[in-house]
Order: C-alpha cells, then structure tokens, then sequence
C-alpha cells in the first residue's frame, strides 16, 4: 500500500508540474498575442501519437512550442520537423522543446513550408497543420508523395469563427476562407481521405491518408 501511495504521489507531482508549465507557456504566448492551440486539442495529439506511434512526425506552423510538446511527449523513438515562418517563434520552440525532451530526435526548420516540404527525404506518419489559413490546399497537395499510406493529418481552425460557412466574405477572410474551403474539398475525397471533423477551439479535422 505504502508502494502504491508513493507511485500516486509521483504521478500527481508530475501533472502539476506539467499544468504549471504549460500554464507558464500558455501565459507567455497569450502576453505576446502568439496564438497556441486548445489544450484539449493538444490532449488529442499527445493520445494520437501514444496510440499512433508515428516514426516521423510533420508539424507546420510550430509556433513557440506549445502543440509540440503534446507531440514530442509522446513520441518516444520517432523523429519531428517542425517548420514556422517566424524565425524567433522558432527559436523559443527549439529551446523549449529541447530542454523539456534533451534525448528527442527533432529539428526546426525556418521558412515557407510550401517550398521547404518537397525538399524533406523522408515520408510521414503524422503531420499537425496550424499554419496560414490560404495555403492549407498548397500544404497538403505538395505533402501527397511524403505521407505513407495510413498517416494522419490533423488540421486546426478548419471552421475559422464560422466564415468558411458564411456567402459574404470580407476582403480581409477572402484568402484564408477560400484556402480553408479547397482544403476542405481535398481531405474530402474519399478516394484519398476518410476525414472527420471535431467541433474543439475553432474546429479540427482529422485525416486518414488512403494512399495516392
């Protein structure tokens, strides 16, 4: 009983020290106006990859690391490249995720996914998209010959506030809308996709990659 009362405290202390320092993570991102990911959203990945198991992970839009630790928790012998546009967003990634997972197999790659993807050699299991809105379509087309068969593909912000339904568009959406809509088509397909959608944060889709 004593055995089973000092594992129970070893868990417990482990989930407040992980809460606090997501918290901290979550604060500090929220202070700089840096969007993160819904945390239940971030429970989804860290249960896909625990039940996954992926070899190779592609996360797009990395931000300052908050998605990638539920990824990277996870991720056990498999290996993660995360691409973000923003140069010093990724550095704060890189630095954080190192020190949380010293013995990860990962790197951050600065730039536009769009040309930096059909330069990567390897395939993918697992691939996270959070990244600008309009070239979710240009994402995904350029990732069709780097997924094995059976790799998931999860989307954020795939209802973005409700607009992609909507007939009248700003002109400040109009780009993003329309990307997220040809996205939208192009994960539908079921000859290359079973998707389904979770109403989480801003919306979540969820792809099973059936093979080009």
């Amino acid at each position: 009983m004593n055995n089973y009362k000092i594992i129970q405290t070893k868990e417990l202390k482990t989930c407040l020290n992980e809460k606090n320092l997501l918290d901290d993570v979550r604060k500090d991102a929220n202070s700089k106006k840096i969007p993160i990911i819904d945390e239940v959203l971030g429970r989804i990945l860290e249960v896909i990859c625990f039940l996954k198991k992926p070899r190779n992970v592609l996360e797009i839009g990395c931000g300052v690391g908050y998605s990638s630790y539920f990824i990277i928790k996870e991720l056990k012998a498999g290996s993660y490249i995360g691409i973000d546009l923003n140069k010093r967003r990724l550095e704060l990634a890189e630095k954080f995720i190192k020190s949380i997972f010293p013995g990860t197999k990962c790197a951050f790659i600065t730039g536009n996914a769009i040309k930096i993807i059909p330069n990567l050699k390897i395939k993918f299991d697992m691939i996270f998209i959070d990244a600008a809105k309009y070239e979710y379509p240009f994402y995904i087309k350029k990732l069709m010959n780097k997924m094995n068969t059976g790799a998931i593909i999860i989307a954020d912000n795939v209802f973005y506030k409700g607009k992609i339904f909507e007939e009248n568009i700003s002109k400040h959406d109009y780009n993003s809308v329309i990307g997220i809509r040809e996205y939208i088509k192009i994960i539908t397909d079921a000859n290359l996709f079973e998707t389904n959608f979770l109403k989480i944060g801003d919306g979540v889709s969820i792809s099973i990659f059936k093979g080009s």
